[in-house]
């Protein structure tokens, strides 16, 4: 976490762009409290070049301007710096804190949105997740708080087959009030076919359906073959109908069908035909694409191989919404837990909230293997907000999360009386992202 981060509370981040907004900056420690302002200049700096005045700078602007001369700003008693200034365009800003001869003292960033995105929150989520119930490590209960403690706002176990680890989940943290929302989902793997799909906040499980009645759902899956129309020589058209069974099932539950990982190779070799994936691909009756998967860093081919078949997909007219997600089997041994995950832009983490933004492509697959830096991926617009926001909002919201994650374990470990504790941690990451995300509602 860097120091203007961490050193100072700026709200809010977000301001409506073509608006002029005020800007509090209220230093939280002795050790980042500003000079007199007698002996301070401040300017505000676009990142994208776009001033209000309709210039376009580029970075050599000290040369050809001086911002400086274009922002109110007053330092208060309590000494907090209030920057009031027009942010120009969608982009973000950067505000330059300098001494009069000229010395830098702090950067801050705050980013400006048009009028379809201001009032959208950052929710930050997984929901290819499994358990003990199934090939994981960990209790569903267990896996929940960790992904708090990790700074995740919801979550859906997806165990193979199974979709009551998931509201074994809910069930447990429904009596311990938690900022985590938790939602039902399962991994499903239908006979005759090898595609991995997710049944993510689906209200019933699609597994269940043909579990306990094969005969049906073969019938069902027959039926659906001749209005397939031409398959690829060698593909099996049982496969391709059984997917599009699945996806329609999903939906049914009123849930979002993800397309998972189809570039997952092992020992070189892809777990789907190029060709199956094709006529999956082709067809387009998934809600979301699992862009980015939980494959070890050894496998980061199939990733590379996803994100570049998305875009040529893109290019060619087909714009699917894409998610990013662990695959986590533990969250204490080994890897991919936090590696992968999905920012949605929403009104709260309720899912229809959520499935509303993905649908709408309001999502971001990041990509952040241990010790590496994050990568997000969506649409140019979209990206860079993400970036802005990794850097100047995830990392206070995560800091909250953790406090609040530590206790859910010790509660799960036996430790009485935590539960009112817990009700008030819970309500920290909530107030914090109502106060610095340009006071938009949710939850």
């Amino acid at each position: 976490m860097n120091q203007s981060v961490q050193y100072f509370d700026v709200s809010p981040l977000t301001v409506r762009a073509d608006e002029i907004s005020e800007v509090r900056i209220r230093p939280r420690y002795e050790q980042a409290a500003f000079p007199p302002a007698e002996r301070v200049r401040v300017a505000v700096v676009p990142g994208l070049g776009a001033m209000p005045d309709g210039r376009q700078l580029d970075f050599s602007w000290e040369k050809t301007s001086d911002p400086f001369e274009l922002v109110d700003w007053k330092l208060h008693e309590d000494g907090s710096l209030f920057v009031r200034a027009r942010f120009a365009g969608e982009q973000e800003h950067i505000i330059i804190v300098e001494d009069t001869d000229g010395n830098l003292l702090r950067e801050f960033s705050v980013y400006s949105l048009l009028p379809d995105w201001y009032g959208l929150l950052p929710f930050k989520g997984d929901f290819h997740v499994h358990t003990l119930r199934s090939d994981g490590k960990e209790s569903p209960a267990y896996v929940a708080a960790r992904y708090r403690e990790a700074g995740f706002d919801f979550l859906a176990i997806s165990d193979h087959h199974r979709y009551e680890p998931s509201l074994e989940a809910i069930d447990y943290w429904r009596r311990h009030p938690t900022g985590l929302t938790l939602l039902p989902g399962e991994e499903v793997h239908p006979p005759e076919c090898p595609v991995h799909m997710l049944n993510f906040g689906g209200r019933f499980s699609v597994n269940a359906l043909f579990r306990e009645d094969e005969a049906k759902f073969r019938r069902e899956v027959e039926a659906r073959i001749p209005s397939l129309g031409p398959v690829a020589p060698g593909v099996n058209p049982f496969a391709v109908a059984a997917t599009e069974w699945v996806f329609d099932k999903v939906r049914e539950a009123g849930g979002l069908a993800v397309f998972c990982h189809p570039y997952w190779d092992v020992r070189r070799r892809n777990v789907l035909s190029g060709a199956l994936v094709d006529e999956v691909f082709k067809r387009r009756k998934f809600d979301a694409l699992e862009l980015i998967g939980g494959f070890w860093k050894h496998q980061s081919e199939s990733n590379a191989l996803q994100v570049a078949r998305w875009m040529e997909e893109r290019a060619a007219g087909a714009d699917y919404p894409v998610v990013g997600l662990s695959d986590s089997h533990g969250t204490d041994v080994g890897g991919l837990f936090g590696w992968y995950y999905t920012v949605v832009l929403a009104r709260s983490a309720s899912f229809d909230d959520l499935a509303a933004g993905i649908r709408a492509g309001n999502s971001a697959a990041v990509d952040a293997p241990e010790n590496e830096r994050p990568h997000c991926h969506g649409s140019c617009r979209l990206s860079r907000y993400m970036h802005f926001l990794l850097r100047e909002y995830f990392p206070r919201h995560e800091a909250l999360c953790r406090t609040e994650g530590e206790l859910m374990l010790a509660i799960l470990g036996g430790e009485p009386g935590l539960s009112p504790v817990l009700e008030l941690l819970a309500k920290r990451p909530a107030a914090f992202r109502k106060r610095v995300l340009g006071g938009a509602e949710g939850k």
